[in-house]
């Protein structure tokens, strides 16, 4: 499936996007591959430990991509919780550097404003931070959020579980949940005009093997 979304990748460089929507699939379907390749590496090491720690990256942007897909307005909510947050991380600077950043930051979100709402007229701005979690309501993955989402929560925060492997009961979710989110990249990227002739083969053997 990594293989897959690499070429699918591949086969729309180049051309040009319609807009925020399309290059936010597009990247996040990057994204998602990035964490995938370091996944396939490391297992092909036998660092599986620490492949486990590129899961929940996948899952993350996995998440938001569904729920991009179904209500492609939240994009500008999503738009708004990246921008207070590059507000949050600036305050670490302090006295000029401090008023600089914030200043570059304002200045980044008024031309997004702007860009966003020629692009989209009939899309709402509304200012309101969107949470992983209500992403995945409005994704409809509450369920995969709860489980599996928590789940991978534990080896990326370092919970005394995960770091003394005591949840190697749940390995086997491991390989199924990566190439989950690379099949949701692959059929996103196809959305967007991507090759993928071998999705239909790989989409029955997951079904299977799931």
């Amino acid at each position: 499936m990594q293989a897959e979304l690499h070429e699918a990748l591949n086969d729309l460089g180049g051309r040009q996007g319609d807009g925020l929507l399309e290059q936010y699939a597009f990247y996040t379907a990057a994204h998602i591959n990035r964490a995938a390749e370091g996944y396939v590496y490391l297992r092909e090491s036998r660092r599986v430990e620490a492949s486990k720690h590129l899961v929940r990256t996948a899952i993350e942007a996995f998440i938001r991509l569904q729920c991009i897909r179904k209500h492609p307005e939240l994009l500008f909510r999503i738009a708004f919780t990246e921008f207070n947050e590059d507000k949050k991380w600036a305050r670490s600077a302090k006295g000029e550097d401090l008023a600089n950043a914030m200043q570059a930051i304002e200045a980044n979100w008024v031309a997004f404003v702007e860009g966003y709402r020629k692009r989209y007229p009939e899309h709402s701005s509304n200012e309101k931070e969107l949470s992983l979690r209500r992403a995945a309501e409005y994704a409809g993955m509450e369920g995969y959020y709860d489980s599996h989402y928590r789940l991978y929560c534990r080896f990326t925060n370092a919970a005394l579980r995960a770091s003394i492997g005591d949840l190697s009961a749940f390995d086997a979710e491991d390989n199924r949940t990566m190439t989950v989110c690379a099949l949701a990249a692959v059929e996103a990227l196809v959305g967007l005009g991507a090759s993928a002739p071998n999705l239909a083969s790989l989409n029955q053997r997951l079904s299977v093997n799931v």
